[in-house]
């Protein structure tokens, strides 16, 4: 043996025992965090899902030199009160299989040779709970995962959800399966999500025996989250869907097409804001292209501690109502939560929020119909309420409330015709085609007559057209100007009580 080759295998032999013993010490550093990271689901459990029952435990943990084993179980905790979601005996259960760093074997198999504290591969088991799902897999476990753990605690996983095809006398799914990929940080104060679905297909009857048909193609996520400091999640996400085709036997189809959603919030020291699109390329009934749908919206100044109280407020009031023993009816579940609503409604406006939609656009082959809103709103707690006094209650809150509005719309009436024409009967030849775009256009000069009759709208430049603008107490509603008081007073009702008294028409004077 040379030299050389004495050195050679010296050094495999010192880094194998250097990997061994890494490999134990790092088995005994997960076994300590893995209570940690239990009470860390548990404790989002509680916080987000408060009324669900749940929890979630470890056990049969057996630590080897390079992996261990352990099963991670969902079961009911017992204090559901209403709905539960797992009953008393059922579990769900994870079969986890840990490989201990820094040099995870599991990761070694994949070329993935960056250090790790370890690396879990998770496996949904068949338990009763979870019994109709592996029906659906032909016993292939649904949910499988291979996660790196880092030393620092912060975990990625590749998530592979089994394909589905399935069908019996009573309907029929069709699952292309998905591959995610999930990064979450060790504090869980950030997150991002990766994944898509190729094809999504259900068949079923509906109540009224119809076949009901709804596909899905090319549906993906790109989302990231982050902690504020207000204990709220900003970040940033992108939602598109190459298209959604929804058919009823015998009714007419609809298929949307190359939808995309797009959100980005953002949080400073004081106030959070944000901006939403949404793009829609075309929606078809019945062979008929309606149109594009496109919108743009943002808003500003939402003060970060009111919306965390208002947020927390409301989630109190829902616990209170949804646990409570004693039946509510529907009427009272709407005024209690409306009034949660009032009573926190100054903490929301804390920062003077903006609400902008600009624009809200439809497109069709006749033309492009514009809706514009820019909402100001304002802190009511900065404004005298010494100078609200001889008003209502509604015009009170909407001046405390309400900095300034300015609203505009404008449809054409081309486009509103075409739209009739696209959604009424189908025609054999031209002449009925001129029939019925004759009563489409009578269908569209109504829409506008009533529209203006009610003095909602105004028909200019062939248009149906409206605009709103509000500031300081006055209102110009389509070009008139108005009190705030005169604009609410066909929207508001007076209480019996406070209605001003009938004056007596005077008696016949003899003649």
């Amino acid at each position: 043996m040379t030299k050389k080759t004495v050195v050679a295998v010296g050094v495999i032999v010192a880094l194998g025992v250097a990997w061994t013993g890494a490999s134990w010490f790092t088995g005994k550093q997960v076994e300590k965090h893995i209570g940690e990271f239990t009470d860390n689901i548990n404790s989002q459990l509680k916080t987000n899902y408060p009324n669900a029952g749940l929890k979630v435990s470890y056990r049969d943990y057996q630590r080897g030199l390079f992996s261990s084993n352990l099963t991670y179980v969902l079961q009911s905790d017992g204090t559901a009160s209403d709905y539960q979601v797992l009953d008393k005996n059922q579990e769900v259960v994870f079969k986890e299989t840990l490989y201990h760093g820094p040099f995870p074997l599991s990761q070694i198999k994949h070329l993935n040779l960056i250090p790790s504290m370890a690396s879990v591969h998770s496996e949904l088991v068949k338990t009763d709970a979870v019994a109709p799902l592996f029906e659906l897999t032909k016993d292939v476990p649904f949910i499988n995962a291979e996660t790196r753990v880092t030393y620092s605690g912060d975990t990625h996983s590749d998530i592979h959800l089994a394909p589905i095809d399935f069908q019996n006398p009573d309907q029929k799914l069709n699952f292309s399966g998905s591959d995610l990929k999930l990064f979450v940080a060790s504090d869980l104060s950030q997150a991002h999500i990766v994944g898509n679905i190729a094809n999504l297909a259900t068949e079923k009857k509906n109540q009224l025996g119809q076949n009901e048909m709804l596909t899905l193609q090319d549906l993906a996520l790109d989302s990231t989250s982050r902690k504020s400091k207000f204990d709220i999640n900003v970040g940033d996400a992108n939602i598109t869907l190459k298209k959604l085709t929804l058919n009823v036997e015998n009714e007419n189809g609809l298929t949307i097409n190359d939808v995309n959603v797009s959100s980005e919030n953002n949080a400073d020291d004081a106030n959070l804001s944000g901006k939403l699109g949404v793009d829609v390329a075309s929606v078809v009934v019945r062979d008929q292209n309606l149109g594009a749908v496109n919108m743009k919206a943002s808003f500003a100044g939402v003060d970060g501690h009111g919306l965390k109280q208002f947020s927390d407020a409301y989630r109190a009031k829902f616990q209170s109502l949804m646990s409570s023993p004693e039946p509510i009816t529907t009427d009272e579940y709407q005024q209690q939560m409306a009034m949660v609503v009032l009573h926190n409604l100054p903490q929301l406006l804390k920062g003077n929020p903006q609400i902008h939609i600009s624009p809200l656009t439809w497109k069709n082959a006749k033309g492009q119909s514009d809706f514009n809103l820019a909402l100001n709103l304002t802190d009511p707690l900065q404004k005298d309420h010494n100078a609200m006094t001889g008003v209502s209650d509604e015009e009170a809150l909407i001046r405390q409330s309400i900095k300034n509005v300015d609203l505009k719309l404008n449809l054409p009436l081309d486009m509103l015709t075409e739209l009739f024409v696209q959604t009424g009967p189908k025609v054999a030849n031209d002449n009925d085609k001129k029939q019925i775009e004759a009563m489409a256009r009578q269908q569209a000069q109504l829409i506008a007559g009533v529209g203006q009759m009610s003095q909602l709208t105004v028909t200019k430049d062939h248009a149906i057209t409206s605009s709103l603008q509000y500031a300081d107490g006055t209102v110009t509603f389509n070009g008139r100007k108005l009190t705030l008081a005169e604009f609410i007073a066909p929207y508001i009702s007076v209480p019996a009580q406070d209605a001003p008294q009938a004056v007596p028409a005077p008696a016949p004077q003899a003649q």
